[in-house]
């Protein structure tokens, strides 16, 4: 089974029209129970977040990324298929690798 993701940079990291809301799918074989995340967030859009400046979110909030929506199956089932409470205990660094 797959759920979807709201993933976006973290505040601070990039300016704010680059922290637009995007979908990603998470495999249950992605994420093992193990509380393991992707080291990158491969987003419906094709753009990769790294894990590290990534923000998750239980439910989209902020500007949606417009393709990605497009590009979900069903915009419907993605919204209430947001994984609740998902977290993750990595440090972010000041500024985005460049």
């Amino acid at each position: 089974m797959s759920r979807t993701i709201a993933v976006r940079y973290r505040a601070g990291l990039v300016g704010e029209s680059r922290r637009q809301v995007h979908l990603c799918t998470l495999d249950d074989d992605d994420a093992t129970g193990r509380g393991e995340l992707p080291e990158h967030w491969a987003t419906h859009c094709g753009l990769r977040i790294p894990d590290t400046v990534a923000e998750t979110a239980d439910r989209p909030a902020g500007m949606p990324c417009l393709p990605c929506l497009m590009l979900t199956a069903s915009p419907r089932e993605a919204a209430t298929s947001i994984v609740p409470g998902l977290s993750h205990g990595s440090d972010a660094p000041d500024r985005p690798a460049e």
